[in-house]
Parts: C-alpha cells; structure tokens; sequence
C-alpha cells in the first residue's frame, strides 16, 4: 500500500531495490524499540530522496521533534502510520523518551511535573516511564523524590554534529589539563620526598 504513495519518487530513482531498502530501513529504524539515534538515516543520498514525503517528515520528528510533533502527525496521518506496521502506542513510547533526551541534554535537573507534561503522562506513570528510560541506557538519572525533580548526569544526544563535537574537544582538552595538574602535583611530591 506504501508503494502507491511513492511512485513517483521510485521513478526518480535509478533503482527501485535501493528506494525499498532505504524505506524499509526507515521504516525498521522507527519500529525499534533501542534504536534512539537515527540522524545518521538523514544524511543517506537515498532518504534525501524522500524529503517533503511523509516518511520523511515521520524520520525528522524522531531525529529532532518533540512528543508533541508526533502527536501532531500522527493526527493527520493515522492511516500512513498503520500502514506502515508501527504501533501507535510504541511511536508514543519512543518519542517520550527521545523528548525527555532533549530535555535531558538542556537541563541536569528536571522537575516531576515538566516531565509530566512533556511526555503527556499522570503522576502514577512517572516512575514507570523513567525506570523505562533508565533501561534504554540511553542516560543515567537518579531520583530526588523529596523534592520531585530528576537529577541527570549523563545522556546521549539525538543527533551528534558540529557542536556537540566541539563540545567534546572542550571536555577533552579540560580533562587533558586536568591530568597534566595531576601528574606535575605527583611529580613534586615525589621530589619533595627523595
């Protein structure tokens, strides 16, 4: 049935085996349930090919949206998604804890109720859904019950380009200081006692 709607994209590709394969990819890509970081898909010649059709716009709200753009989708196309054999209820699933990754990269602490709201769940649900997160091993949380919050002191990042590497570079040549002050203190205790 997916078939029909690409058409005319399976014409502008010169194979159509590489057009199934990149959206069966896709499609394989949103249907797992530990696969949290796909912005890699969106830089394959073959996914660019798809830009403006809904698969593609399905693709870029798991790699950068929120549980609210999915919900916003899945309202206007509730029968692309069925047709495509993702389950409504795991789409819901994935995307809550991909939000809660994006809030996670932004802030080290996360009060109950902005969890709540973001991830449109009760109070009742909040302990499941982030025992849930910590066994994606997506981040490491620890719970402040006393005083409602999520303490956060790791997370991976959704999409991985140009500033978080140089995030990175920073973090590398901070500990690289931090091990050269290290090792001069160790070295001037060793002469002080010889």
């Amino acid at each position: 049935m997916f078939l029909i709607c690409f058409r005319c994209i399976v014409t502008s590709l010169k194979d159509q085996s590489m057009f199934l394969i990149c959206f069966r990819c896709i499609v394989t890509s949103l249907k797992d349930q530990s696969m949290f970081l796909m912005d890699h898909l969106l830089t394959l010649k073959p996914v660019k090919f798809l830009e403006g059709e809904p698969i593609y716009k399905l693709l870029t709200i798991f790699v950068t949206g929120k549980l609210n753009d999915y919900v916003n989708f899945y309202q206007q196309n509730s029968a692309f998604i069925s047709s495509l054999g993702l389950s409504h209820e795991d789409c819901m699933h994935k995307m809550r804890v991909l939000t809660f990754m994006h809030i996670a990269e932004i802030n080290s602490e996360v009060s109950y109720e902005t969890i709540e709201q973001a991830m449109q769940i009760d109070e009742e649900q909040l302990e499941t859904f982030i025992i849930d997160v910590v066994r994606t091993k997506v981040m490491h949380i620890k719970l402040d019950q006393m005083n409602r919050r999520v303490v956060i002191s790791t997370t991976a990042h959704r999409t991985f380009s140009k500033p978080q590497w140089q995030q990175l570079g920073e973090k590398m040549e901070k500990w690289q200081r931090n091990l050269q002050l290290v090792r001069n203190n160790l070295q001037t205790l060793m002469t002080q006692q010889t």
